[in-house]
């Protein structure tokens, strides 16, 4: 699909910052638009593996259709297609699996617990605020979550430290629902744990969604 199918693609960074400066200092500045375009396709493509899912096949045969193109063609058909293939990711997102209603029967608080660590070992932001809940425990005055974040990434984008931010608020919001053994949505299980596989504009806007919805959860476990 690329020119320069050596191109290390977006998974291959933890920061989207990097990524991005990579694409620029690497390939041909006629070509820097459709890399970041192709960049973001890659990500689509790694959430289909990661659930295990097959790539709508309507979706292939219009990367094929896109390889043949030429630009300024080929970079706009690939953003349009991003798009689509963005709205068929959130179809599936909050389509609850096949298999939730054997989950419903586990124990809602070993379930958020499984989450909590898994976050912890691969959301580098979520790991960060999980160090801080962990870290202020014992200190008669700690930082604030929101000064913290500001310390430990000063020389982030606002991106993610916004990111942080909002894995703070998830990462409170999950406790509350272990320490109360109050069940979570199944669908919000794959939203969150695929947070961490999502770069640029989407994971803040999926991250955003994921922590209302969250919330919606808790105010309408409180009014039951």
């Amino acid at each position: 699909m690329t020119d320069n199918p050596s191109l290390k693609l977006p998974t291959d960074f933890s920061d989207p910052k990097e990524w991005r400066a990579y694409v620029r200092a690497t390939v041909r500045p006629e070509d820097v638009d459709f890399a970041l375009a192709y960049g973001r396709t890659a990500l689509f493509l790694r959430f289909y593996e990661v659930r295990g899912e097959r790539f709508p096949e309507e979706f292939s045969a219009e990367l094929t259709r896109i390889d043949g193109l030429s630009d300024p063609a080929r970079t706009e058909s690939l953003v349009t297609l991003n798009d689509l293939i963005l709205a068929a990711m959130t179809q599936l997102l909050v389509t609850p699996p096949a298999s939730s209603a054997a989950g419903e029967s586990e124990n809602p608080r070993e379930l958020i617990g499984n989450l909590l660590d898994n976050l912890a070992r691969k959301n580098p932001g979520f790991a960060l605020w999980s160090h801080y809940s962990k870290s202020i425990q014992h200190q008669p005055e700690p930082s604030c979550w929101e000064d913290y974040v500001a310390n430990e990434c000063k020389n982030g984008a606002e991106g993610e430290i916004e990111f942080t931010l909002l894995m703070g608020d998830l990462g409170k919001m999950l406790v509350l629902f272990r320490d109360r053994n109050l069940a979570l949505p199944p669908l919000y299980f794959e939203r969150i744990a695929f947070l961490h596989h999502l770069r640029g504009p989407e994971r803040n806007l999926q991250a955003r969604a994921v922590v209302q919805g969250v919330l919606e959860v808790i105010a309408s476990c409180a009014s039951a």
